[in-house]
């Protein structure tokens, strides 16, 4: 139950910090004369409110721009409600250097207001990406463009045990100083003041297989031809499962059980024109923080055993695994080429260790460095993506026989969702064990690396281990499925 007291302590902060809003503004209304064009104005506070997700929950019905995004295990949140300001490349061509350059200006000429004694500050816009930005988009991603950042008009941030407060603006030669400020804390009022407990997930669910298991295997079968003719080395393949429910979805309470159950994931939300991505992904593409990068490389997965011997064993099968062994040394290979091109010091460990979380378990192996002077988060980004652990190799080939055979839009699933900050920090996670959410209907997604050793059922059975995380966030069980 949300506590009335917390709101009234935001939004008090809000409303004191009016002055400082104002007076940044007009500094920004002046620069943007000189400029010729809008320039943001940022202000961070440090306030009281401890759940981001409340506040996410409770812009459902003001604002279809809604951001979240939390690390559980990491103590980190943050909420963005609104749109102060938002891009998309107009070319599919280089979208993360168009992506980078146009982050890079705004921020460059912005107007950022800060409290030196808070750790977490400025403005953070949240980015996704297209899987796949040559194949076609569908009418279900149509929210959702080959590349979009979104800098939230209201940001709620929580690391550790300070939260703060941003306020966005863009503000123009004419602009009002006044609506910046003052205006802010009023919607940031009116959105405090809305009850929220997350509900129990709907249990009236249809399922509509959209491709006959039947027939995905078919395909898996057709890709392992390919493989042992030496075509390619891997491919991944990936399908959809659609549920529909009697009643509305919640997507606030969805991700609530997704940060309870599995706190070691990245748990994501990206919700635009009536729709929310969302999902739990246990694959970090990369980070960097001061100049250190962190990126992971996970692929081979096992189901989680009933007992802890059955646990153990399960993991002691995945690592000596030779097919696994295998996939995983594929996609370590690839990270550490790619980031060897804008980076020092690349270094990961000979062997893999296991990665579990509450459903699966994957061989993981973390890859570090340090990025070298010029280059940013979105460097990184479009250099990893993707990786042969969610198209496979080689890449343009295997990217060529999924956009012909695979018979599905992947849209942003399996694609780079994360954030940047204005110092060019960020993080980003790979969109998996994700699902798009409507009003009444949800297209769950999951895939698998398939190589020449594959076998369709066992792939088939990935699979359904791998929904088993959205599913029962959203209230239906494994074995509503094909």
């Amino acid at each position: 139950m949300s506590n009335p007291l917390v709101g009234v302590r935001v939004t008090t902060a809000a409303l004191r910090e009016v002055p400082r809003m104002e007076a940044a503004a007009e500094i920004a209304r002046r620069r943007a004369r000189a400029l010729g064009r809008p320039v943001l104005v940022s202000v961070t506070t440090q306030v009281g409110l401890r759940d981001p997700l409340a506040l996410f929950a409770r812009g459902a019905g003001v604002t279809h721009n809604r951001l979240f995004w939390s690390v559980p295990a990491a103590g980190f949140e943050l909420t963005g409600l609104g749109a102060a300001w938002s891009f998309t490349p107009p070319s599919e061509v280089d979208r993360f250097a168009a992506s980078a350059a146009a982050w890079r200006q705004l921020v460059a000429e912005a107007v950022i207001e800060v409290d030196p004694d808070v750790p977490v500050q400025g403005p953070v816009a949240i980015a996704g990406f297209r899987f796949d930005p040559a194949q076609p988009a569908s009418e279900l991603w149509r929210d959702y463009p080959h590349a979009l950042l979104v800098l939230p008009r209201l940001l709620i941030v929580r690391h550790g045990d300070v939260t703060t407060l941003t306020v966005n603006g863009m503000v123009d030669e004419r602009s009002s100083t006044l609506s910046l400020g003052a205006a802010a804390a009023r919607r940031l009022q009116a959105l405090i003041g809305l009850p929220w407990r997350p509900r129990r997930p709907p249990l009236d669910l249809q399922v509509d297989v959209s491709l006959d298991p039947a027939e995905w295997k078919a395909i898996v079968a057709d890709a392992i031809a390919d493989l042992r003719a030496g075509a390619l080395e891997k491919v991944v393949l990936a399908r959809a499962v659609r549920l529909r429910g009697a009643e509305p979805f919640d997507t606030a309470a969805t991700l609530d059980v997704l940060r309870r159950d599995y706190p070691h994931t990245f748990v994501f939300a990206i919700a635009r024109g009536g729709r929310t991505f969302l999902g739990a992904s246990p694959e970090r593409l990369v980070a960097l923080r001061d100049g250190r990068v962190s990126a992971s490389a996970l692929a081979g997965s096992a189901p989680r055993g009933k007992t802890p011997a059955e646990d153990a064993a399960l993991a002691a099968a995945l690592l000596q695994s030779a097919k696994d062994r295998a996939e995983h040394a594929f996609v370590v290979q690839m990270i550490r080429s790619a980031l060897a091109e804008y980076c020092d010091d690349v270094q990961a460990p000979d062997s893999p260790e296991i990665m579990q979380v509450r459903n699966v378990q994957h061989l993981f192996t973390p890859v570090t460095a340090c990025i070298r002077p010029g280059y940013d988060i979105f460097d990184l980004v479009g250099r990893l993506h993707p990786t042969p652990a969610v198209g496979g190799k080689p890449g343009p080939a295997a990217l060529a026989w999924i956009r012909s055979r695979e018979r599905l839009d992947r849209g942003w699933y399996a694609a780079p969702v994360g954030w940047v900050d204005a110092r060019g920090d960020g993080e980003f996670a790979v969109a998996l064990r994700s699902a798009l959410i409507g009003r009444r209907e949800a297209t769950l997604f999951a895939g698998c690396g398939i190589v020449a050793a594959s076998d369709p059922e066992r792939e088939l059975a990935e699979t359904r281990i791998k929904l088993r995380a959205m599913l029962g966030a959203l209230g239906a069980g494994e074995e509503m499925i094909g």
